[in-house]
């Protein structure tokens, strides 16, 4: 096991920290989140394709932010093939373009005649990626101190899989027109990525040892471990929200107690977002996209939710300072709203320092004027 200089009791005052914000319970600041993107002379592909390089990238990176990160931070690698370990268990290839720092995808369709979704067979966890899946969760989990959590797979949702293995108009034209095809495909989506995430947990000892079930980084305190992406909503009615995805989101919730839903932005489908069962607890946004229904999901999750907000389009310090005071202003003081600053290598260590430190001014008149259920 690698050997790190981390303070085991501040680590657990971080995570206390988390449950009682999670709760609602008065805290001095709303914590800033730090996301590194950082390569260290690697390329994207090289950093997702090779077990060593991405631990190598991942040591790296904890090792960097114990030394740079002043405060709320919780140690974390991200154990990251691409988005499309179940497209590739159905049978997809991964695409990679000409550009290695552009991230992986799938290579066309699967699906062009929907009748051939009854011809699809339910793989199993020796099909596609996920044998190098578990393969690198396992080696993360037992090389890494306990200290140190493992982000879940990057799944996306059930709703997300239709659109990876569908011909887009086929699927959007098939909510109203082959309606029952749908289901038997989302339904097998379902089965499989709980399945996959069951997996995973035996592979790293438990739940305690992940952030979350997928691909965000930021601790979750249980019961809410859950976390699916459904981008789709981005694109669809409440209607077809409702009948299309909730149900099969329930079932990946379920397990878990509750979670965040995350999709980028924006939110049509938002007033039913709380009529999941278990109750959403949040949403995960990216900034761009979402800002102008922050209004709204004011109202929604007043008093009860946490946003985790995005800011990978924000790429300057003044941009990231803007857009959490504009959260602090719009989803204060009754919505918990997290931001996570993306810094890549261009980012000398003195400005990363600068900028947590200016966006906790920012936490600290946050947190002092929020209605939290208890005062300190």
């Amino acid at each position: 096991m690698i050997t790190l200089e981390i303070d085991h009791t501040n680590v657990e005052r971080q995570k206390q920290f988390r449950r009682d914000l999670w709760e609602y319970q008065a805290v001095d600041h709303i914590p800033v989140f730090i996301w590194p993107t950082w390569t260290f002379g690697y390329t994207q592909r090289q950093a997702t394709e090779d077990l060593e390089i991405q631990f190598e990238v991942n040591l790296k990176t904890v090792e960097k932010c114990l030394r740079l990160i002043p405060d709320d931070y919780i140690p974390w690698v991200r154990v990251w093939p691409g988005y499309m370990t179940i497209a590739t268990m159905f049978g997809m290839q991964v695409h990679w373009s000409d550009d290695p720092n552009q991230p992986p995808g799938v290579k066309g369709h699967l699906i062009h005649d929907i009748e051939q979704v009854y011809g699809l067979k339910r793989p199993g966890m020796e099909a596609g990626l996920m044998p190098e899946n578990i393969r690198r969760f396992r080696m993360h989990a037992e090389r890494l101190p306990k200290d140190v959590y493992l982000s879940g797979l990057d799944l996306g949702g059930p709703l997300l899989t239709c659109r990876d293995l569908l011909d887009t108009d086929l699927l959007y034209t098939s909510f109203y027109d082959h309606p029952q095809h749908i289901h038997y495909l989302l339904n097998l989506a379902t089965e499989v990525q709980l399945e996959i995430v069951q997996t995973l947990v035996q592979t790293v000892g438990g739940i305690e040892r992940l952030t979350s079930v997928d691909f965000d980084p930021i601790w979750a305190p249980e019961p809410y471990k859950g976390f699916f992406s459904d981008d789709t909503a981005a694109t669809i009615s409440p209607k077809t929200f409702k009948e299309f995805s909730m149900p099969y989101n329930n079932r990946l919730l379920r397990p878990w107690g509750g979670g965040l839903l995350h999709n980028c932005g924006p939110h049509p489908c938002k007033n039913v977002y709380l009529e999941h069962e278990p109750k959403l607890k949040g949403l995960s946004l990216a900034y761009k996209y979402s800002q102008a229904d922050f209004p709204a999901l004011r109202e929604l999750f007043a008093g009860w939710g946490v946003i985790h907000i995005l800011m990978d389009n924000e790429l300057t310090p003044q941009a990231m300072l803007d857009s959490f005071r504009n959260t602090m202003e719009t989803l204060g003081p009754d919505v918990i709203g997290v931001p996570c600053c993306f810094v890549d290598d261009s980012w000398q260590d003195e400005d990363i320092r600068q900028l947590y430190w200016d966006m906790r001014k920012i936490g600290n008149e946050y947190a002092a004027n929020m209605r939290w259920r208890t005062k300190r």
